[in-house]
């Protein structure tokens, strides 16, 4: 696989995330490796195809020269064709130049438009200049469509696309690899963990949720098992390479019966099913509960505040 340098935007959420879901990137493509980093941004050497797979990238372009002052821009090395160029300070240049004088650096006279460009420039100042033409940008209407309320099935207590994806890039696996959600509800997680080409296979206590989920995986034409077991009766068949789940949160309901020996049955059979050095990637309200996870360490702990009275914290967690 041939690498080549990018420049990655991020869309503004915590950069504990952002740093967690680029490192699982770079544990998953070792040939991925991150350079760069701020709360902004990140200059990565890797392949384009799984870096427009991070679930907080908003903008990746690809550096085609870099400089550390403009006054050494090079306009012959752009592509032909017509453009026009943005400015984007991950660091903050000593000088702040505009946009046309950037422009005119690059000789870019009589090749600058606005209406229907052939490419986008960037103008990338991350402690130097960053020349570079824009190769993906976040479809962000695209995602929004997928969000619970537009699906087939629909309940009110679903996770937002945006996070689904992103658990689904904390869990290290790659495109072949089969990925289980023992609580998946409407399908949400197994959507986008489809949609990123794994093999999928879920499972719900609640009979109306397998269907439904059935349903919604349908809509999306994304083919995948889902059983229909409390989490201590589950019988798996499949090879499952990691566990991605939205844990039940409350105290107690008649579908899981009490929480904490639902988590204690739930750690114990997360363990039955993967094997040393996989991965569980899951979403809990209370840290506690992570106690009965005795045959997993933990990799790392991503807290984000939903409310005042409710945070929620996302566990990476690998089997021992």
């Amino acid at each position: 696989m041939r690498c080549l340098l990018f420049l990655v935007e991020f869309s503004g959420e915590s950069s504990d995330g952002v740093r967690a879901e680029l490192n699982a990137l770079s544990e998953s493509y070792p040939e991925s490796k991150i350079l760069w980093i701020n709360q902004k941004g990140a200059l990565i050497d890797g392949d384009l195809s799984n870096l427009s797979e991070l679930a907080f990238a908003r903008r990746i372009s690809e550096v085609i020269a870099s400089y550390d002052s403009i006054e050494k821009f090079r306009g012959s090395l752009l592509p032909q064709g017509k453009f026009y160029l943005r400015r984007v300070n991950l660091t903050q240049p000593a000088e702040n130049y505009t946009e046309g004088e950037l422009a005119d650096a690059l000789l870019a006279y009589g090749r600058v438009t606005f209406s229907n460009p052939d490419f986008i420039v960037l103008a990338v100042y991350a402690d130097k200049w960053y020349i570079s033409i824009v190769r993906y940008i976040r479809d962000t209407k695209k995602m929004n469509l997928r969000r619970s309320p537009l699906r087939p099935f629909f309940s009110p207590i679903s996770l937002h696309p945006k996070f689904a994806k992103f658990m689904v890039n904390l869990s290290r696996t790659r495109p072949g690899d089969t990925v289980l959600d023992p609580f998946c509800g409407t399908g949400g997680i197994l959507i986008e963990a489809g949609l990123a080409h794994r093999k999928i296979v879920g499972n719900d206590a609640s009979l109306v949720m397998v269907k439904g989920a059935r349903l919604n995986l349908k809509y999306f034409s994304i083919q995948g098992r889902i059983y229909n077991a409390k989490i201590q009766d589950l019988k798996v068949e499949e090879h499952v390479d990691a566990i991605i789940s939205d844990m039940p949160y409350g105290r107690s309901s008649p579908v899981i019966g009490d929480i904490e020996s639902l988590y204690e049955a739930s750690f114990a059979k997360f363990a039955e099913i993967l094997e040393s050095g996989r991965y569980c990637v899951i979403i809990v309200s209370d840290s506690g509960l992570l106690s009965y996870a005795t045959a997993f360490s933990t990799v790392e702990t991503i807290r984000v505040k939903v409310h005042n009275s409710l945070t929620r914290y996302y566990v990476v967690l690998r089997r021992n």
